[in-house]
């Protein structure tokens, strides 16, 4: 059975080709692969969409899998195909016909009985700048986006799966033990069943990760296995991936890199963003102000190259520009000079 939405605008049509894109990434079923290609039938602006999307994804896997479903027919077996549609096409009407009452009745028991089960769900889920959203997925499982970011949902009766295209974002994952919860972001996937975890990308495709409860598996996506055992039963770890724990953070790449344990208040600190402040322990200023323009479309720039190297310290509220300006003068001997309405320049104060 076919279940997917069917999209009519160009916006529509690109969101449900990432959705694709995501789905191939991470292997489809029998049913899925059926679904694609009727999709891919529907509409030229349809395949275009999903080769648009692949370039962007940049991922061989993907573009080998795809080389496979835009076959080059040649003329004589083109106009063969075209009469054979003509004579069967009242035959496959009346088929139709026959199975749609047989589906709706299905559909209806089975949405009666157990509606969350078989519910295929699919969104996107997006921030602007200085932006940022709470949402309650499908399954139950808290989202919160920070700023300036992206992701992909895309939940079926067996699996619950997120991509995290750009951004930050926090999640507090309902206990299924039957669809075990997994995002991927660049070249890994973090795998939980019932826990709370934060993903933040630091570069394209490295990202920094804090399990706050619970524990998750850490896997190579591209190295990965199929099985979710090692999360449930007792297969050896090392098979699967690397678990990391509650109040440990690490940042990924491939491989779990600078693997160290948290204090509750230094968590806090770090998802301080979720109750839209923003807290610096000594960073220099440069790194400071890189961390504030992700909630700001305002630049710094800083005249004196030793400024850079200032530390900063202090709570500040997401958004605030006149906040951390007069707190950069007062605490810090830092002037500022409004340039532009977008662009600040940053100095040392004299005396």
């Amino acid at each position: 059975m076919n279940n997917i939405r069917q999209f009519s605008s160009k916006e529509d049509i690109q969101e449900h080709a990432c959705l694709w894109i995501s789905r191939i990434d991470r292997g489809l079923n029998g049913d899925e692969k059926v679904a694609l290609d009727t999709w891919l039938r529907e509409s030229n602006a349809h395949r275009q969409a999903l080769l648009d999307a692949a370039s962007l994804w940049d991922d061989m896997s993907v573009l080998n899998e795809l080389s496979g479903l835009f076959p080059q027919p040649s003329a004589r077996h083109a106009s063969k195909k075209r009469g054979l549609a003509k004579n069967v096409v009242w035959g496959m009407a009346a088929t139709f016909l026959v199975m749609a009452v047989a589906v709706g009745i299905v559909v209806q028991r089975t949405w009666l009985d157990n509606a969350s089960q078989f519910a295929t769900v699919n969104q996107k889920v997006q921030t602007g700048v200085g932006e940022q959203k709470n949402v309650t997925l499908a399954d139950g499982s808290k989202l919160h986006l920070n700023t300036n970011s992206l992701v992909t949902v895309d939940f079926s009766s067996t699996s619950r799966n997120i991509v995290l295209l750009k951004g930050e974002a926090h999640f507090e994952v309902a206990h299924d033990t039957a669809r075990p919860f997994s995002v991927t972001a660049g070249n890994n996937t973090v795998t939980a069943v019932g826990t709370a975890f934060n993903l933040q990308y630091v570069d394209d495709n490295a990202f920094e990760l804090v399990v706050t409860e619970g524990k998750v598996l850490v896997k190579d996506r591209f190295r990965a296995t199929s099985s979710n055992e090692s999360l449930f039963g007792k297969r050896p770890v090392t098979e699967e991936g690397l678990l990391m724990f509650a109040g440990e953070k690490a940042t990924v790449l491939g491989k779990v890199e600078a693997r160290e344990s948290m204090s509750q208040n230094e968590i806090d600190d770090d998802l301080a963003w979720q109750q839209g402040m923003i807290v610096f322990k000594g960073e220099p200023l440069e790194s400071v102000l890189i961390e504030i323009g992700r909630y700001t479309p305002v630049r710094f720039h800083i005249s004196d190259d030793n400024l850079r190297k200032r530390r900063v310290a202090g709570y500040f509220k997401v958004g605030d520009i006149d906040g951390l300006l007069s707190a950069l003068e007062s605490s810090f001997s830092i002037k500022h000079e409004k340039v532009t309405d977008t662009s600040i320049e940053l100095s040392a104060k004299k005396g």
